[in-house]
């Protein structure tokens, strides 16, 4: 679940949606039954969502195991009210309580099975006020198969390039991503890095399975703002019990 050099491509990717984002997610909170003004971004990333609701008055924070994608977001988060925490997802602990919790870009998927899933629904659970809200997206079947399987993509990040390969597993339950980085010296050359990540394909009885002390409010197809389509991502909004 760690992200190397790879964190550098992240905002040229997702920046776009990062402010559509945000303001789904307003109207996420306002879906509690309780106040909401501390939230948890559970894998952050370069922190941008973070910052855009730290800038609407909300207290953040933000949790992530890679420490590339931290540095990235102490720099976005910088002068505001945004605690940042390198911590993983499956084990994080917090100094109190919040209430509400997202995770944002398919960051649930990258958990290795439903057992790890209920980890982290157990630990919302643990840290989330009663009346307070988790949303999240997470990548479809449809997603896994049409999109990514077999396919190949390019992004530029300045002068450096990343090119990014997929392929579904076998029994159609996790998809692999290769990811070759070719990034400047400064000095006319190149270097190359490797990443491997691997996401899993969560169907909606292993989701709501994992909900253990939570109420399903909505489930609804992608949005568009993060260029995918409704058939592409799966958007859930459940409150505590």
């Amino acid at each position: 679940m760690s992200f190397i050099s790879s964190a550098a491509f992240y905002d040229g990717i997702n920046g776009e949606a990062y402010v559509p984002y945000a303001e789904y997610l307003t109207e996420c909170f306002s879906k509690a039954a309780i106040p909401v003004k501390e939230v948890l971004d559970l894998g952050c990333g370069t922190g941008g969502i973070c910052a855009i609701l730290a800038k609407k008055g909300y207290d953040m924070i933000g949790i992530d195991n890679s420490a590339d994608m931290l540095n990235i977001a102490y720099c976005a988060n910088s002068g505001l009210n945004t605690l940042l925490l390198m911590q993983d997802m499956r084990s994080f602990e917090l100094y109190g309580t919040v209430q509400a919790v997202y995770s944002s870009f398919d960051c649930l998927n990258y958990l290795g099975s439903a057992k790890e899933l209920g980890k982290v629904f157990a630990l919302v659970h643990n840290y989330l006020e009663p009346g307070g809200v988790f949303a999240f997206d997470v990548n479809t079947r449809f997603r896994y198969e049409k999109i990514f399987d077999g396919m190949t993509y390019a992004y530029e990040s300045g002068d450096d390039m990343m090119v990014w390969r997929s392929a579904l597993s076998d029994n159609g339950k996790s998809c692999e991503f290769w990811l070759d980085l070719f990034l400047c010296d400064g000095k006319g050359g190149y270097r190359r890095e490797r990443e491997t990540q691997r996401q899993t394909c969560f169907s909606r009885e292993e989701i709501t399975g994992a909900a253990a002390g939570f109420t399903l409010l909505s489930q609804t197809g992608g949005k568009g703002f993060d260029g995918c389509g409704e058939a592409e991502k799966d958007y859930y909004l459940f409150r505590r019990d």
